[in-house]
């Protein structure tokens, strides 16, 4: 076991080309700000100034209303940051403020949560801890940090884990009757038939079952495609194919650059020197050389203290930790998860399902008057949008409403819910009881037994 332990400590603190790294700090740094500049452009910033109500994740509610300027200002900050880290310009401080930057707009509105967006608030706060800036920088140009040519290969283990983890999980999660069927994307690509040329292809119903099937397979196999340095290059040249196809059909903003980027990483560290053309030149001439050999007792007598390998391979650890048991916490609750979005979030539940619905409240008064409520009548499109997706977010905003009654000075005995849901194609069906009294529940971590089964579900009575 010791010598297992010893093994494993030497091959991660081996040093490696600080190359890749500095790669990574060029790529992220940018797209990360362009995700936030271009939500600037085109007005999604507004997604979180417009809003009456902000639906925030459970024990966040505390978290104050910003006003629209504070929002605008947190978006310049993200894109000015990401532009800095890019540069490698006071690399510490504007690493950090992007970390802190995704992560406040993840935490400032529940609605505006997406995969790729957790993605980044990961990558953002790695990129922090990382020491990006010790080479081909504006710190290192003004003698901010010495320049160095090699970092240790956690650094690198750390980032190939966080892309594989995103791959794997997709896969397995694909692993479900409706998607097996192929019915999210007949849903999402019978939508596509007016795009010019390719609509009439891709409404067709084989498409459909040819990407489901091709999806599954290349969200299990492409890392250990890029593992394996026979097939690495096979592998890139198959995530190329399928996120440029993704731009094309789906969009999906900045993620399959970033994607591209990320999967490049399975190259040797070095890679970056030996890019063709101006961008290897920029590589070979802005980066320290590293020796030509770095034998196994220069390793050994470079490792770091004990205390500091310690601490660092905790923390290795308890991250590898996390990212492995959060995304199965699905499994704990009785239902299926996109019913009821219990641990669907932060599971890399990929594109997995496609839902059409509506949802009204009626508020009953200590008089006994009913009002009718439409949630585009305090919230924006998207947030409107997402809320009939989710029983924890009709709870909240039920919640919410009465709030803003007892304000206006007409408190509510109850708030009900006439929502229609449908998952996949699937006739749409209630996600709550129209008769639940939704002022007489709470939100909690547990799973809600007054939602309504979802489609291939046993029928329950009302509850």
């Amino acid at each position: 076991m010791a010598a297992t332990v010893s093994r494993l400590t030497r091959a991660l603190f081996r040093p490696v080309d600080i190359a890749w790294l500095v790669y990574l700090r060029l790529g992220a740094g940018f797209l990360l700000a362009l995700e936030h500049g271009g939500g600037l452009l085109i007005g999604r910033v507004r997604n979180y100034t417009a809003p009456r109500f902000h639906l925030r994740y459970l024990g966040w509610e505390w978290l104050p209303h910003p006003p629209a300027g504070v929002i605008y200002a947190l978006y310049a900050l993200i894109v000015a940051a990401g532009l800095a880290v890019a540069a490698g310009w006071r690399y510490r401080w504007a690493a950090a403020l992007l970390s802190l930057g995704y992560v406040a707009l993840l935490l400032l509105e529940e609605t505006e949560y997406i995969n790729h967006f957790y993605l980044y608030a990961l990558l953002a706060a790695v990129l922090a801890l990382l020491p990006a800036h010790r080479a081909a920088s504006a710190d290192v140009r003004a003698s901010r940090v010495a320049p160095v040519a090699t970092v240790p290969a956690w650094m690198r283990a750390l980032i190939l884990f966080q892309v594989g983890v995103v791959y794997v999980f997709a896969a397995l999660a694909k692993l479900n009757p409706d998607w097996l069927a192929a019915r999210p994307l007949s849903v999402w690509l019978a939508a596509k038939a007016h795009y010019p040329l390719v609509g009439g292809l891709l409404a067709h119903p084989s498409t459909a079952w040819l990407l489901s099937y091709g999806g599954l397979a290349f969200d299990a196999l492409v890392v250990p495609l890029l593992l394996w340095r026979r097939t690495r290059v096979w592998g890139f040249a198959w995530a190329a194919l399928f996120h440029l196809s993704n731009v094309v059909v789906f969009g999906l903003g900045t993620f399959p650059w970033v994607a591209l980027l990320l999967t490049s990483l399975f190259f040797a560290p070095d890679f970056p020197r030996r890019l063709p053309g101006f961008a290897g030149r920029w590589f070979r001439s802005r980066l320290p050389a590293v020796p030509a050999t770095e034998p196994a007792a220069l390793v050994t007598d470079n490792l770091p203290p004990a205390p500091t390998r310690r601490r660092v391979l905790a923390g290795l650890a308890a991250f590898v930790a996390v990212q492995l048991l959060l995304p199965l916490r699905h499994f704990l609750y009785p239902a299926d998860a996109h019913w009821t979005e219990e641990g669907h979030r932060f599971s890399w539940h990929l594109m997995l399902r496609a839902k059409q619905g509506s949802a009204s409240f009626r508020v009953r008064l200590a008089n006994g008057r009913e009002e009718t409520v439409w949630p585009d009548q305090y919230l924006t499109p998207n947030q409107a949008r997402k809320l009939v997706d989710s029983p924890d977010l009709l709870l909240q905003f039920a919640h919410l409403l009465a709030q803003d009654y007892r304000r206006r000075g007409l408190p509510p005995v109850a708030v009900y819910c006439d929502s229609h849901l449908s998952l996949n194609g699937h006739p749409a069906r209630p996600l709550v009881s129209p008769r639940l009294n939704l002022l007489t529940q709470r939100r909690g971590w547990g799973h809600y037994p007054w939602v309504l089964p979802g489609p291939g579900e046993e029928s329950n009575p009302d509850r």
